[in-house]
C-alpha cells in the first residue's frame, strides 16, 4: 500500500465522518442504502457506486473529486466494498505505534449503517 493511496483512504475516512455527522444533525438525508437484492450478491459481485451526479449533490464534492477519491478507494479495495478486517488494517497504518483496533471496530460498525459487513465507497 502506497502513501498515496493512505491519504485517499484517509481523505475518505475524514469524509464520510463529516457526512454522518451531518446526517446526524439533519442537515442532509441518509439516501445511499443498498436494496436487499443488493446485499445479498455484494459477496459476489463488484460494488458500483450510485450516480456521481447524486453523490456530488449530496456530498458537494465535484464530480472531478470524486473520481479521484473513488481510483484511491477502488485502489485499496479493488472490490468496491471493505470488511471490517481490511478497514482495520488500513486504518491501523495511521496509527503505527499503537493498537487501533478496537477504534476501528467502533468506527466500522459506525460506518457500516445497514450491518451487513462491508462498507463501500457512498
Amino acid at each position: 500500500m502506497n502513501l498515496e493511496g493512505l491519504e485517499m483512504i484517509a481523505v475518505l475516512i475524514v469524509i464520510v465522518l463529516f457526512v454522518k455527522l451531518l446526517e446526524q444533525f439533519g442537515l442532509i438525508e441518509a439516501g445511499l442504502e443498498d436494496s436487499v437484492e443488493d446485499e445479498l450478491e455484494m459477496a459476489t459481485v463488484r460494488h458500483r457506486p450510485e450516480a456521481l451526479e447524486l453523490l456530488e449533490a449530496q456530498s458537494k464534492f465535484t464530480k472531478k473529486e470524486l473520481q479521484i477519491l473513488y481510483r484511491g478507494f477502488k485502489n485499496e479495495c479493488p472490490s468496491g466494498v471493505v470488511n471490517e478486517e481490511t478497514f482495520k488494517e488500513i486504518y491501523s497504518q495511521f496509527f503505527p505505534q499503537g493498537d487501533s483496533t478496537t477504534y476501528a471496530h467502533f468506527l466500522f460498525n459506525a460506518f457500516d449503517t445497514d450491518h451487513n459487513g462491508a462498507v463501500s465507497f457512498e
